[in-house]
């Protein structure tokens, strides 16, 4: 069986998955400095707050939230590119996945199988073994469930593979 998927693995991240998770985590790291700087004065009354953040704490303090929430936003946004493209094919001792990171994984060495079948079109596949650990986005609910189908029926020949469904 063969089917076009979208997938990710688990310890070989694209560049923009890495670069979405540096712009996240610096945003939130700037948020929580300024924070930081900001908590001595808000212990103060409203009229030395006032005057603090017009004298006291200038005006590229302001400027840092903005950047901070523009790290957050396009880390955000970045971090839904992190799935890879390519072809799942399943034999009946192999599933291999061609894309831009090749995947090949023994059923034999499969450690954990966890079907995902969520709201709104999300279909995912994790699958778990002593090689790689994989996430596999399929586009149709044809594919899926076929499968899903032809993965589960293999699965009960290979002894000690946990099997999870969610709904």
């Amino acid at each position: 069986m063969t089917a076009d998927i979208k997938y990710t693995v688990k310890h070989h991240a694209r560049s923009v998955k890495k670069v979405a998770t540096v712009l996240f985590i610096s945003g939130v790291l700037i948020f929580v400095l300024l924070d930081l700087i900001w908590a001595p004065f808000k212990g103060l009354v409203p009229e030395m707050q006032a005057f603090a953040m017009i004298y006291i704490i200038p005006e590229i303090f302001w400027d840092l939230h903005g950047v901070a929430f523009f790290c957050i936003v396009i880390g955000s946004g970045l971090w839904l590119l992190r799935w890879r493209t390519g072809k799942i094919e399943l034999t009946d001792d192999k599933l291999t996945i061609i894309g831009s990171y090749y995947v090949s994984i023994w059923l034999k060495n499969m450690w954990e199988v966890d079907v995902r079948e969520l709201k709104h079109l999300r279909r995912i596949i994790r699958l778990d073994s002593n090689v790689d650990a994989v996430q596999i986005k399929f586009k149709t609910q044809n594919e899926f469930e076929s499968f899903r189908e032809k993965l589960l029926l293999l699965e009960e020949y290979v002894e000690n593979i946990k099997i999870k469904t969610t709904a």
